[in-house]
């Protein structure tokens, strides 16, 4: 999977990186589950209850969650003392979740015919957009990647997943900004069971799956990892306990090895089932 993490910037300023995110997908018998942590941090100040997937009226049972300089907002004011306070009410000079969600819900359209490209177009022209009025907020990124979109989608008839995602990027040669990297992966229910992670996948990979993190996944966990069954035996349960799981085993690992943009907070987790809405499922205490 990419690496993707989830950053606010505080623009008309240095740019300030604030936040990471990591974000596990586990089908089930019942449907997709997302998970998603729930930290964000602001000026090294770490602020937790951040929500991270967003829900749209329509298509029905589809989320979709930014990741990388999601936002934008103005500088806070000299002498602000409550930073995490000021995050929840801070203006958004631009918001890339309120431009996907708006791009989705205008064109209502099935997300397993839809097309990445006017997508990934309509981002790119938002950036284009800031960067004329804000200039220097984005040159660190250049040649790199400035935010990822990830849009996860159900079908109830067939017990379908669908996780779409593309980057887009300032490009290092021609400094243009860039949609790119368009990946489509349809699971269908016979699939073997497993997870699919995003955000922090590099450090989830190397620090908790294969590395010292590995002591805070549960058994139970470890097994509906390495078990060979398809999704349709996974129950809801099982979904939903690996998936927290797993996120809150790495943020208890960055506590010995620190992740590139911060892993923590109580965990998120939405269902895409068989009703029309996506259903929340659990909003955790920290581990």
């Amino acid at each position: 999977m990419a690496r993707i993490c989830i950053y606010v910037i505080v623009a008309l300023a240095l740019s300030v990186p604030a936040g990471a995110t990591l974000i596990v997908v586990v089908p089930s018998a019942d449907g997709v589950v997302i998970a998603a942590d729930g930290r964000i941090s602001l000026a090294g100040v770490s602020c937790d209850n951040q929500y991270k997937i967003t829900e749209l009226k329509r298509p029905a049972r589809t989320v979709i969650a930014v990741t990388g300089e999601v936002a934008f907002v103005s500088p806070p004011a000299v002498g602000q003392q409550d930073v995490c306070a000021y995050l929840k009410s801070a203006p958004r000079q631009l918001d890339i979740s309120s431009v996907v969600k708006h791009s989705m819900e205008r064109r209502h359209i099935d997300p397993f015919t839809l097309s990445l490209g006017d997508v990934g177009a309509e981002c790119a022209r938002a950036i284009e957009g800031f960067q004329k009025s804000h200039p220097a907020a984005l040159e660190q990124w250049t040649g790199r990647e400035i935010f990822s979109v990830v849009i996860v989608s159900y079908d109830p008839r067939a017990g379908n997943t669908l996780i779409l995602n593309f980057v887009v990027r300032i490009d290092s040669a021609t400094h243009q900004i860039q949609a790119g990297r368009f990946t489509r992966n349809l699971i269908s229910a016979q699939t073997r069971r497993g997870v699919y992670s995003y955000g922090e996948a590099d450090y989830l990979n190397a620090n908790v799956f294969g590395g010292v993190g590995r002591k805070y996944l549960s058994e139970t966990t470890r097994q509906f990892i390495l078990a060979d069954k398809p999704i349709t035996e996974v129950p809801l349960s099982d979904a939903v306990a690996a998936a927290t799981n797993i996120i809150e085993a790495a943020s208890l690992t960055t506590k010995i090895i620190p992740s590139p943009s911060g892993i923590g907070g109580p965990v998120d987790v939405i269902l895409l089932g068989k009703d029309r809405w996506p259903k929340h499922i659990a909003w955790k205490t920290n581990p």
